[in-house]
């Protein structure tokens, strides 16, 4: 099976060619090297049985020889590239933020709704479960102004829009898949011409002065992570896309079924336990160093997120 093995440093200049030899002969059976980006990206292509099996070597016995730089381990075929839609989780992903603590500092609650939210993207706890227990503590929050406060707040994470611009450029549809709130997966979606979001509606009341409050429930089906899996294979059968080229980017347990389902998964900057599960991990500080997983060069990088 013929195999690509990308390694991606987190800052410029922290691969050097010594560091890619070094790499390659660790390695063992790399037959050729391409540089994407001088001193951040190159292609080790390797001649493997089983993917697995090679991407349990390199983390056993490589990647601890080379931290700040990322091994991202795939097949070498034409789905590598060719991608027709890529799926991205909301908070901690396309944004830096998790909306649900910017609710809670509301009420005064944000430590408590952190501590769960923490253990549940750490896949330590049921994420509908885990949900519902954060939407309780909600209760009371009056929303008149609530999302129109919270929205201009929202911080795009560096590179999402360039990387964006470049995937619409390459033919990829685009589809933010939240555990959050649809107001503000709606936000992003417009934001970032995403072409599809779906996230979780919280559920409203009239309080004791009249005025519109949260009342601790959400409406509807949870989007957890079965929901965005399915999801994600709907949208992909729906755009004509085959699964193979489809992509799921995300940071919490909650998106590792996506991931599963999906033709490749990339863990953004995730927390522990979901780097270890997903297909691969990336913990650079832009996210236009996704194109650099997908095979583009620097050069390449440079025509696609022009304005």
């Amino acid at each position: 099976m013929k195999i690509v093995v990308t390694a991606i440093s987190h800052q410029q200049g922290g691969l050097t060619e010594a560091k890619a030899s070094e790499l390659a002969k660790l390695i063992g059976d790399v037959n050729g090297t391409k540089w994407l980006c001088e001193g951040k990206a190159c292609d080790l292509y390797v001649v493997a049985d089983d993917i697995a099996v090679l991407k349990q070597k390199l983390a056993a016995q490589v990647e601890p020889h080379f931290p700040g730089i990322d091994l991202i381990v795939q097949a070498d075929n034409e789905f590598r590239k060719q991608k027709g839609l890529f799926v991205f989780d909301m908070d901690s992903t396309l944004i830096y933020q998790e909306v649900i603590e910017m609710i809670a500092a509301y009420a005064n609650v944000e430590a408590e709704v952190k501590k769960i939210t923490d253990r549940a993207m750490n896949n330590e706890l049921d994420f509908s479960q885990s949900l519902c227990e954060r939407v309780k503590l909600l209760k009371g929050i009056e929303t008149e102004h609530l999302y129109e406060e919270i929205k201009p707040r929202l911080q795009v994470t560096k590179g999402v829009p360039e990387l964006s611009r470049a995937l619409k450029k390459a033919g990829c549809k685009l589809a933010v898949l939240s555990g959050g709130f649809i107001p503000f997966a709606k936000y992003i979606q417009e934001k970032l011409d995403f072409d599809y979001a779906l996230a979780n509606t919280l559920g409203v009341e009239q309080g004791p002065n009249g005025k519109t409050q949260l009342n601790g429930t959400t409406l509807g089906d949870i989007v957890d992570g079965q929901r965005k899996a399915e999801t994600l294979v709907s949208l992909a059968q729906e755009y004509g896309v085959p699964i193979e080229a489809t992509v799921m980017v995300g940071d919490g347990g909650n998106d590792l079924k996506a991931m599963e389902a999906a033709g490749f998964g990339i863990a953004w900057n995730a927390k522990p336990k979901v780097q270890e599960q997903a297909p691969c991990k990336l913990n650079s500080d832009t996210m236009v160093d996704v194109l650099y997983i997908l095979g583009y060069t620097h050069q390449e990088i440079e025509q696609l997120v022009k304005l």
